[in-house]
């Protein structure tokens, strides 16, 4: 599968973005939370968490290879990795600093005894944009280790429901079947909000697989995987509407990312919406397009708070008058995007709304010289 690299400039861009799980002076809200949770789970009688790192920068086989994801999976193309190298990337998931740190603890754990792995940190994925995605996301893996026979389902719905409960005290949860590369029994588990279900984490007991991968002994070890979504998490925990609010520059909101308290409207502004129609090559991921369209918004990509790919018609199912208007070379597609607006200090005016979306359209054209609908 091709492998799409980034530019050494979008490189240094990424390992500069602070890590909120850090514990830094003026400690963030999602760092606030984690080291609440785990101190929440020592007291309902989890073992006191050994906290792992791990560089931004992973190796192919630490972020996937040894977790048990074949060569030629999607998860492994540019649609969804940021590559540095063919063989190094941006981890798309803290779990890569899980096999060493599991091949640690089973060297010393004695029988009987149970030992918990927190790996918490920043991720990077390809963009995409609505209030509850980002392209760098905040995780943790929780990883406990105990004798085979002590990781079963129920205790991993305990793990469950203590976690949610220290997280988000007193807001319902589900979970379904979700299977997993380096899991059995796996779950995803969602956090009933008022208006949605949100997906906050996915676990499973540790696949026997995976261990004897990392050459640990299956019949005396065992244990329960579990990964979660820290923004998400603090989303909920302080009902913040947007996930960009989290790093927003603005110092009414900066000032409410230092506590877990409630978060308080700081003139949450109306949003502008608009739908262009496009001619382009096909197939092409709405982290692809989305990308495409941060990069032509330039220092106004901020602004951009939703990208959804309404429809997709090929060019032999429209009539001749609308190619020739969209100007739609064969074997393109006609793709409609629905694009919204909305800074969060400030009101983006009519004037500039209608610039930045003609700008976004001869950006993203890709059919002949002249052709497209225009916006004005």
């Amino acid at each position: 599968m091709d492998k799409l690299l980034i530019s050494k400039e979008k490189l240094e861009a990424a390992l500069e973005i602070p890590d909120l799980t850090l514990d830094t002076p003026t400690p963030h809200a999602i760092n606030l939370l984690l080291q609440e949770l785990l101190s929440k789970l020592k007291h309902r009688g989890w073992p006191d968490a050994n906290i792992v790192t791990g560089p931004r920068v992973v190796t192919a086989e630490e972020n996937y290879g040894l977790l048990g994801y074949s060569s030629d999976e999607v998860t492994l193309g540019s649609a969804h990795t940021r590559w540095v190298t063919s063989e190094r990337l941006l981890r798309t998931q803290t779990t890569s600093s899980i096999p060493c740190a599991l091949q640690e603890a089973a060297s010393m754990r004695r029988p009987g005894e149970q030992l918990l792995i927190a790996a918490p940190g920043i991720t990077f994925r390809r963009d995409t944009r609505d209030r509850w995605h980002c392209a760098e996301p905040h995780q943790m893996d929780l990883w406990l280790l105990c004798d085979r026979e002590q990781a079963t389902a129920e205790r991993l719905l305990q793990l469950v429901g203590d976690i949610i409960e220290s997280a988000v005290p007193e807001m319902a949860w589900a979970h379904a079947p979700s299977p997993h590369h380096y899991t059995e029994g796996g779950i995803e588990v969602n956090v009933l909000a008022p208006d949605r279900a949100v997906e906050v984490l996915e676990c499973g007991r540790i696949a026997s697989s995976l261990l004897e991968r990392l050459n640990i002994d299956a019949h005396c070890h065992g244990g329960l995987a579990l990964g979660m979504g820290l923004d998400r998490l603090v989303m909920l925990r302080k009902g913040i509407p947007d996930i960009r609010l989290l790093r927003d520059p603005h110092p009414k909101a900066q000032a409410q990312m230092l506590n877990l308290l409630p978060w308080k409207e700081i003139s949450r502004l109306p949003s502008t919406c608009r739908d262009i129609s496009l001619a382009m090559a096909p197939a092409q991921s709405v982290e692809s397009i989305t990308e495409k369209i941060m990069a032509a918004a330039g220092n106004r990509a901020d602004w951009i708070e939703q990208v959804v790919v309404k429809s997709r018609w090929p060019e032999t199912a429209l009539p001749e008058q609308a190619k020739q208007r969209l100007g739609l070379l064969p074997g393109q597609e006609n793709v409609l995007l629905g694009i919204e607006l909305r800074d969060c200090s400030r009101s983006i005016t009519a004037l500039e709304a209608n610039e930045l979306y003609e700008e976004l359209q001869a950006a993203l054209h890709e059919g002949a010289v002249g052709g497209g609908y225009r916006l004005s």
